[in-house]
């Protein structure tokens, strides 16, 4: 299949391409080491937590407040908005400086609003480019060029902050990412603008998700992904640092894990067929939780990287389809397309309130129980897209309809 050919992705399309990978290369550059930085500061698993408590907390309610305010101005403004809190929150990363640890509810709260407003804005973006026809071609895509962007960019972080002394070397990553940013916010202006319509009628599909049975284990799925997302994310990179002590080694971990990615992306998105989504991601969701294993048996930088590699084989067989089981579900009527915007935010609010439950069990385990079992976590959290799968496989993944016959 021909990747520039305009049946398949269209300029408005490759221009979310250009962008969702900019954006990786950014987030890429210096999320990956924000945690590290933080743990470097206080030593502290507390601090880390409540810091991704809040930015999940606040990530979720600005998509509710993005779902509003979109129905009064293009969907391309609420990106600008996120990139430019974004923005915000790495200039105050570089303003507190060393005491930015004191600072994590306001750093956590800046980095939630940036997040969710850019990720409501790219999913609705995502939702009216992409089409029932080519949304599995994105998908992979997508999965390919961020991956790439994933190999260069925390490998050339960690490179650069392990040749500089001190903090120096987290002040460039962060000052570049931001630079990135406002890359992104001037190739904004490229989308075409969309007339506006209609009114916010959250409650409304809310009511929908009650009715209808579909919906409910989308929501119940997306939240298990939630629980996954929550703390395993952040935590195998925080592990590769505490247990090498070098911020190069996590740098080399990111590329590794994303070169992985681009190969398993490229392949899954060319020969993954819409009737096999099920059974992908059935296979996807259990492999990705065997990988886990090792780690949880012994955490060294060596089952670490196991744990990464074999979640970057499998994990397109389950993200893919999952992506595209979802979207093809808004579109499937007039009705349900007419409330895409509320659709996407009851979507983030199931997969952010399991990351909020998972990262308060997290702080349970440190207060309570100890750091020493927090491989028992890991298990739990890198096992819960088994939940999402059981869930997802009622979803229907039939004919939608098309951007025209709405």
């Amino acid at each position: 299949m021909n990747f520039f050919h305009p049946k398949v992705l269209g300029k408005d399309t490759k221009l979310l391409l250009i962008i969702s990978t900019l954006f990786t290369i950014a987030v890429t550059l210096s999320n990956t080491f924000v945690n590290v930085y933080l743990w470097k500061l206080t030593k502290d698993y507390l601090i880390i937590g409540w810091f991704n408590f809040y930015q999940y907390l606040v990530m979720m309610l600005t998509f509710i407040v993005a779902g509003r305010i979109t129905k009064k101005y293009d969907r391309v403004i609420i990106l600008r908005f996120g990139v430019t809190f974004l923005s915000f929150f790495y200039l105050a990363v570089l303003m507190f400086g060393p005491s930015a640890s004191k600072y994590y509810m306001i750093l956590g709260v800046l980095l939630g609003i940036g997040q969710g407003f850019y990720w409501f804005a790219y999913n609705l973006l995502y939702f009216e480019i992409t089409e029932s026809n080519n949304r599995d071609v994105f998908n992979g895509w997508n999965g390919l060029f961020t991956s790439l962007g994933g190999i260069i960019a925390p490998f050339l972080s960690g490179w650069i902050i392990s040749r500089k002394a001190g903090f120096s070397g987290y002040k460039i990553i962060f000052l570049v990412s931001l630079i990135i940013f406002l890359a992104t916010v001037l190739l904004s202006f490229l989308f075409h603008k969309r007339e506006l319509s209609g009114s916010y009628r959250l409650l409304k599909a809310f009511k929908g998700v009650i009715e209808d049975l579909e919906w409910k284990n989308i929501f119940l799925g997306m939240t298990a992904q939630g629980l996954r997302d929550g703390v395993i994310t952040f935590l195998t990179g925080l592990l590769v640092y505490i247990s090498t002590g070098k911020e190069f080694s996590l740098g080399v971990y990111s590329m590794v894990i994303s070169a992985v990615a681009l190969v398993s992306y490229y392949i899954v998105g060319k020969i993954l067929k819409k009737d096999w989504r099920n059974l992908s991601m059935m296979i996807g969701s259990f492999m990705m939780a065997l990988a886990v294993i090792p780690m949880v048996i012994y955490t060294s930088y060596v089952t670490i990287m196991i744990y990464g590699i074999g979640t970057s084989i499998f994990a397109p067989l389950y993200f893919i389809p999952l992506t595209s089981k979802v979207f093809d579900k808004i579109g499937e009527s007039k009705s349900s397309a007419r409330l895409s915007g509320e659709y996407i935010v009851i979507r983030e609010i199931g997969l952010n309130f399991g990351r909020i439950l998972i990262i308060l069990i997290f702080i349970f385990f440190i207060k309570a129980i100890g750091k020493e079992h927090l491989r028992y976590l890991l298990m739990l959290s890198g096992s819960t897209q088994i939940l999402t799968w059981y869930f997802m496989k009622s979803v229907n993944s039939g004919n939608t309809l098309n951007k025209t016959d709405m």
